[in-house]
């Protein structure tokens, strides 16, 4: 390459009455400067290229990072309504237990002694949300329903009571006497309720208490229900607890329509009126 080439001359024209000028510019400083340039704009092509994909694979962890947020929050919500639907379900469990204890101290009042073991402290404390102890408990509370039907509880029949159980002044001698029931008034022909599931031991009419139906009931109870106009029972019939047993009347020794109830244990007569109303 000779001098010439080694060189560029440029030349400025002037304007406006300037006079022109001219530079003579080296041709490898040129070079320097275009390659300089290319490798300028290669690096900021190349630094563009990778701030955009960079760019876009943080808009992917960004979109990411949000959708596992949506989905714990969406995991904490569900959490919190399990805990609340826990909470709910252990205070109902609670409230279960807090009614067989009541139920049991009511039969034991009654003279039903059975004690049901894991309630109300029978053994040690055991865990509320155990599906086991859930079992029992149902266990328990079928149990005592089937204990409540056996149990002559409740009235035969509604109506006032006219003649209590105890000493009264009997109205056709005008003595005291000792009442052995008590005498429930309700007009003639009102349905009359076995007040316990059990057996009819008797059906039929009876000195002083006309048309009369007894029940055997279990745990030592009997129940005997006179003055009856219709029996609707026969004897060593089985009858649940509420089944119509007979209609209200007047027959036997009686001075209007009523229904004379009592109620036996072991053969022993108790006041029935503890069994036909309910206090806690």
């Amino acid at each position: 390459m000779g001098s010439k080439d080694r060189y560029i001359n440029i030349l400025i024209v002037g304007y406006g009455g300037k006079k022109a000028k001219s530079f003579r510019v080296n041709t490898r400083f040129l070079k320097g400067v275009a390659v300089t340039a290319l490798v300028a704009l290669g690096g900021l092509f190349s630094f563009a290229v990778f701030s955009f994909y960079q760019n876009a694979s943080l808009r992917a962890e960004l979109a990411q990072v949000k959708q596992e947020r949506d989905t714990l929050e969406t995991l904490l919500a569900k959490e919190r309504e399990k805990n609340s639907y826990l909470a709910r379900f252990k205070e109902k469990v609670e409230e279960l237990e807090g009614k067989l204890v009541a139920i049991d101290n009511f039969l034991r009042k009654k003279g039903i002694r059975k004690i049901p073991s894991g309630v109300g402290g029978g053994q040690k404390k055991v865990d509320i949300l155990d599906i086991e102890y859930v079992s029992f408990l149902q266990e328990e509370a079928d149990k005592f329903k089937k204990y409540l039907s056996r149990i002559p509880l409740g009235p035969p029949v509604w109506g006032r009571i006219t003649s209590k159980y105890g000493y009264r002044r009997d109205p056709f001698t005008g003595r005291y006497e000792f009442h052995d029931g008590v005498d429930i008034k309700a007009p003639w022909g009102t349905k009359v309720r076995a007040t316990a599931e059990g057996r009819v031991i008797y059906a039929g009419w009876k000195s002083g208490y006309g048309k009369t139906v007894i029940i055997k009931h279990a745990y030592g109870f009997k129940t005997m229900y006179a003055h009856l106009s219709k029996i609707k029972v026969k004897k060593g019939q089985w009858v649940k607890s509420g089944e119509v047993i007979g209609l209200v009347g007047s027959t036997g020794r009686s001075t209007g329509s009523h229904v004379h109830y009592e109620v036996w244990r072991y053969s022993k007569r108790e006041n029935p009126i503890k069994y036909m109303y309910v206090r806690w």
